[in-house]
């Protein structure tokens, strides 16, 4: 049992936060002027979004001009919704884009103070981006990398210039999701950590600091949460059934819906990169079932088919038979037998592997504290902040009912419970 409450407990983990290794008082970051954003899609119109909001001008560059117009139509839509629900009037909505300017030309990119990629999640298109951008970007520019888990480091060589690139991995909606999780490369320059966190200030986010490594803190811990959820789906719970338990349990979304809003494809993509570093196991079960789901052209809301149909405005998620339909065989497949799950399991097969894996991070210095753990969830997935995050559920279960449970599932798997379920050695630091 914590002797905090939740309130209590958020309050001191964003002054932990705050106090990075290695940043201390006499750290100047440098000065945001200018931002570029490349990449106008999803993710790169809303964070272009978050720096026009803060005042500065930004450029945003992408390949094509059609593409670069539907980058313009998604921030316009943005403020415009905000003129709609009357959080700007239209003068102030109009000024904002003002400060926006699109190119096709990296040499327009030469002035800004700080330039982020936004573009496809794979390393050989990110190396082609920072290697341009090592030759064209000013001295003292900030390069920055949207990557969600690819290696920083590797990014970094790749720019030439290491000591000015770091990772700036924002959640989405960009504009909307108050995280931002900045990602220390081993050669990243403590000026260049500073300048990450002021802009974080700026850009009203939380930033948290965390170490390099395959899917960094947030997307590593989130692994067994979606794996699970999968695995369920395939023993015979329906999504409706999953996010239902999960939205009950306090979060605005459930794991379904979250990879229909994320996109499948985007899944599929880290689940081939996982398995290709061998990070995976050779379990037929893992991603089988985002691989048949986008067999059939169901990628999640951007088709208006994943997990769920999607109706007219694309966002509502509705209970799809042709997804029961794909599921049911796929499981027959595996010789997968379908049975009842309560939403109790649910819940505990989507926690339990957060809070395991939390422990191993911790123990490799992925993050400095088990407050940043909980903010990291708590601000970039929603977990519900009057339950303190996925450590503080930890503490409050204690040790050795978190230790039962994950012997019991591990015993549950004889095949992969030993990978899935085996108790972090370092399990008990979370509760010291």
């Amino acid at each position: 049992m914590t002797e905090m409450n939740s309130k209590q407990y958020i309050a001191l983990a964003m002054r932990q936060a705050a106090d990075v290794p290695g940043i201390t008082p006499g750290i100047i970051g440098r000065d945001i002027k200018k931002v570029a954003v490349i990449g106008a899609g999803t993710m790169g119109a809303g964070i272009a979004v978050c720096f026009l909001g803060a005042g500065i001008r930004t450029v945003l560059m992408d390949q094509s001009e059609e593409a670069l117009a539907k980058g313009k139509a998604t921030i316009g839509g943005v403020f415009a919704a905000g003129v709609k629900k009357g959080r700007l009037t239209p003068d102030q909505a109009e000024g904002i884009q003002v400060l926006l300017s699109t190119t096709l030309d990296y040499a327009d990119l030469a002035d800004c103070d700080l330039i982020i990629e936004a573009v496809f999640e794979r390393m050989d298109i990110k190396e082609d981006v920072f290697g341009r951008l090592g030759k064209i970007a000013k001295d003292g520019a900030v390069l920055a990398t949207n990557t969600s888990g690819l290696d920083v480091d590797h990014i970094a060589a790749a720019s030439g210039r290491p000591h000015d690139v770091v990772g700036l991995h924002f959640f989405s909606p960009a504009y909307v999701m108050p995280l931002l999780e900045i990602v220390r490369g081993k050669e990243t320059s403590p000026e260049v950590l500073k300048t990450a966190l002021f802009a974080s200030t700026i850009i009203n986010k939380i930033g948290i600091v965390v170490a390099n490594c395959f899917g960094f803190a947030a997307n590593r811990m989130l692994r067994g949460y979606g794996r699970e959820s999968e695995f369920m789906l395939l023993e015979g719970a329906n999504p409706g059934d999953i996010d239902q338990a999960i939205t009950n349990y306090g979060f605005p979304m459930g794991p379904c819906a979250m990879g229909d809003l994320a996109g499948i494809d985007i899944s599929n993509f880290v689940n081939d990169a996982l398995r290709a570093e061998g990070l995976v196991p050779d379990d037929p079960r893992l991603g089988v079932m985002g691989k048949a789901l986008a067999a059939e052209g169901r990628l999640g809301q951007k088709t208006k088919a994943g997990n769920y149909d999607y109706g007219e405005d694309g966002r509502t998620p509705i209970p799809s038979p042709k997804v029961l339909e794909i599921r049911d065989r796929v499981a027959a497949e595996l010789g997968i037998e379908k049975r009842e799950i309560s939403e109790e399991e649910i819940v505990e097969r989507c926690l339990l592997p957060i809070i395991n894996e939390a422990a191993k991070i911790l123990d490799e210095g992925v993050v400095n504290n088990t407050g940043s753990i909980d903010l990291l969830w708590i601000y970039g997935f929603g977990f519900p902040a009057a339950k303190g995050g996925p450590v503080y559920q930890a503490r409050e279960m204690g040790y050795e009912q978190v230790l039962s449970k994950l012997n019991a599932y591990k015993d549950a798997d004889p095949q992969f419970g030993d990978v899935y379920w085996a108790p972090a050695a370092a399990l008990q630091k979370l509760f010291n």
